[in-house]
């Protein structure tokens, strides 16, 4: 005689549909996913996942239901195709149990184990069938459910559990038992509101964390953080909770929660934990926390941006292209700068380095509406906009906040502590931050980063340094590029300068966001083809290079090709053609090298400097030869060789060492000495050990010192 089943929560919804796959929620979080009628979060985006229809109604295995599953009918008896949803805890002999049901009172041999977000864990197709037709089976799973019976002595042990009354919440239980070990009553303590764990990991930076969730007591939006468990139990993280309206008791029972929580995060999924935004999981993440993509995991962000607030987004993609691109092209400082914000999350995909543009002019000529134009990429213009008023620890953590992104420094004028100016450009550009060490020993992870930058001033960040006393390492002007900013020739329609100016800033702050997130999702499903387009226009760039080039052009030409890959492969978003495109990064590109010339950065420099200081100091510090008896030198440099008409001998200097080193500045001697001698500035020694000096001769000098032999460079007529 077969045993009268009770059905299951919405088995009366299920249509007579056998091989359509039906899906039952089942654990200790089944309804929480479920939601009200059907709209909670976990539900909706678990048929999301799946491709599910989120109208259609899942069975329900929760609370009392899992106490009961031989009792219960969980699928109508013809259905073939189950999929089952592991929904926050479901023990082992839970599971079996509702095998062994759907073996015994189903036809299910289509049967599937997922997680909440659709992750699949299992196949119990071939076991279901097994269990149906072999009774050792079906009697070794018996024994399995049995052994996952709670025993009376367990009842009476105290356990936290959701209840609702007058304060819905998480509750600490202690049950009373009578002689037989049934429970007659309960002393329950209200804890906090309803606090769930939704997933665990471990974070980039090695952190173990759990991701909690709950609603906020004032609002009711959904909350989701990252806590570290080593936090559980300690007053910072109740705090936190409490200061994000989580109501709380200050029972001393709540110390109970942290052994709760522990068990509970047993069986939640795996998440990706990161305080780095771009690219993680195959996703893409926004300095605000939003994703972009599809990632392999749930993803959650731990450092969110000074400036998360303007990751918004106003406007749509067409409203960009009809008020703010179509004003655009033609405008070559205009179009670099919006290439230099789409090329950001390229340098991941093809581990380049990072860099920046700096655009210069003593008047305005569009450096304001360029920024803006940029930042409207990826938000609002205004409210993720930087300043070079900050310090190199604050810019280093606003680039490890949008790694794989973009930021825009304003008016390099605005420094306060120009000597930090420099450290700003080498350090957001090295992609890096300080080592910095911990109080229990060891050192901290090191923030990496990759970032575009745009940057304006009224100088070239060169002649800024110089003008305060400081030089500037080429390297950094190969990785910051200086460019004059171009007037717009184009103004499309407006009247003047100013009108065209006005209605771009204006525009850029009613449309704004959306082009940056269509630019990431193209990227994610689309980033296989990058490498190969950057490829065919980094060769492009590097055979447009004049014959001479030296290495430094030639690494600028290939950051030229990234931002024309951008450029060109983003055509539908701006509505600009490939033409148009390329005109002006090429002007762009032209008008650098005008600035920074074709040779290599130190061989125009050295000499400069050498030949600057030689003519600085060769009246006032060298002991000329032939002697000039009058002459009052002091604080020796060696000695001025005057040229020598009769012998067509050229005026040269014998330098000593010391001296030497203040006419080369910073660089290195060995660089130095051989950028020299590449010129023709600089005589070679014969000695191996010293292969830069030379002795000066005895009719000299009788003790015959060591020194660097230096023409000055013959002017040409």
């Amino acid at each position: 005689m077969k045993t009268k089943l009770k059905n299951a929560p919405f088995l009366k919804d299920q249509p007579n549909a056998p091989f359509n796959e039906m899906l039952i929620l089942a654990g200790t979080e089944a309804w929480n996913i479920w939601g009200k009628e059907g709209k909670g979060t976990g539900w909706l985006l678990l048929n999301d996942r799946i491709k599910g229809d989120g109208r259609q109604k899942p069975v329900i295995l929760d609370g009392e239901q899992l106490e009961e599953i031989s009792r219960l009918r969980l699928a109508p008896e013809n259905q073939r195709a189950i999929c089952v949803v592991k929904c926050g805890e479901l023990t082992k002999e839970q599971i079996t149990e509702i095998y062994l049901n759907l073996a015994k009172h189903t036809n299910a041999d289509m049967v599937q184990l997922i997680d909440a977000i659709g992750q699949r864990l299992e196949n119990p197709s071939a076991h279901i069938v097994k269990l149906r037709n072999d009774e050792e089976s079906e009697k070794l799973a018996l024994q399995i459910v049995e052994s996952g019976k709670t025993p009376q002595a367990e009842k009476s042990a105290p356990f936290i559990e959701y209840r609702t009354g007058k304060l819905n919440g998480l509750y600490y239980v202690v049950p009373k038992l009578d002689r037989d070990g049934d429970v007659i009553s309960e002393r329950a303590t209200w804890l906090c509101d309803d606090l769930k764990i939704v997933g665990r990991g471990i974070s980039n930076t090695g952190q173990f964390y759990y991701i909690f969730q709950w609603k906020h007591a004032f609002n009711h939006k959904t909350i989701t953080e990252a806590m570290p468990t080593a936090d559980l139990g300690k007053s910072q993280a109740w705090d936190y909770f409490k200061a994000n309206g989580l109501r709380m008791s200050t029972s001393e029972q709540v110390k109970n929660l942290v052994d709760y929580f522990h068990i509970q995060g047993e069986s939640k999924p795996e998440w990706i934990i990161t305080n780095k935004t771009g690219w993680n999981g195959g996703a893409y993440l926004l300095p605000n926390g939003e994703i972009i993509g599809e990632p392999n995991k749930p993803i959650i962000f731990t450092n969110k941006s000074a400036s998360k607030i303007g990751y918004g987004k106003k406007g749509s993609a067409e409203s960009w292209r009809e008020e703010v691109g179509q004003h655009i092209v033609g405008n070559a400082s205009m179009m670099l700068g919006v290439a230099t914000a789409l090329a950001s999350p390229l340098l991941a995909i093809l581990n380049a380095d990072p860099f920046g543009v700096h655009l210069f002019n003593q008047s305005s000529k569009g450096k304001t509406t360029t920024l803006n134009i940029a930042n409207s990429i990826y938000g609002n213009p205004k409210e993720i906009l930087l300043t070079w008023n900050t310090t190199p620890h604050g810019i280093n953590n606003e680039a490890n906040s949008r790694n794989d992104g973009f930021l825009t420094l304003d008016e390099l004028g605005q420094a306060k502590k120009f000597y930090e100016v420099e450290n700003i450009a080498y350090s957001l550009f090295n992609g890096s931050g300080r080592i910095q060490g911990m109080k229990e020993g060891g050192n901290h992870e090191i923030n990496r980063w990759k970032i575009t930058a745009l940057s304006t001033g009224e100088k070239d960040l060169e002649t800024y340094l110089q003008t305060k006393g400081i030089a500037i390492n080429a390297g950094q002007l190969v990785r910051l590029l200086n460019i004059p900013i171009a007037e717009p020739c184009n103004l499309s329609g407006f009247r003047n300068a100013k009108e065209h100016a006005d209605h771009l800033n204006q525009a850029t702050f009613e449309h704004y966001g959306v082009i940056g997130r269509e630019w990431l999702k193209y990227l994610t499903e689309h980033s296989n083809n990058v490498r190969g387009v950057y490829d065919g226009y980094n060769r492009q760039w590097l055979q447009r290079l004049p014959e001479g080039a030296s290495g430094q052009v030639q690494r600028v030409a290939s950051r030229f090709a990234i931002l024309e890959t951008a450029l060109q492969l983003a055509r539908d978003l701006t509505g600009w053609g490939e033409h148009d495109n390329s005109e002006a990064l090429i002007k762009c590109f032209n008008d650098w090298l005008a600035e920074f010339g074709i040779e290599n950065r130190e061989e125009q420099k050295i000499p400069e400097m050498v030949t600057a200081w030689i003519l600085e100091n060769r009246d006032s510090r060298f002991i000329e030869i032939p002697k000039n008896s009058g002459a009052s030198i002091r604080n020796t440099a060696g000695y001025r060789i005057l040229r020598n008409h009769l012998s067509g001998d050229r005026e040269h200097f014998y330098i000593y060492p010391k001296a030497f080193n203040e006419a080369i500045g910073e660089h290195p001697t060995k660089i130095a000495c051989d950028v020299l001698i590449s010129k023709g500035m600089l005589k070679p020694g014969t000695e191996k050990a010293k292969p830069y000096v030379v002795r000066v001769p005895k009719n000299i000098d009788q003790s015959r010192p060591r020194s660097y032999l230096v023409y000055l460079l013959e002017e040409e007529d």
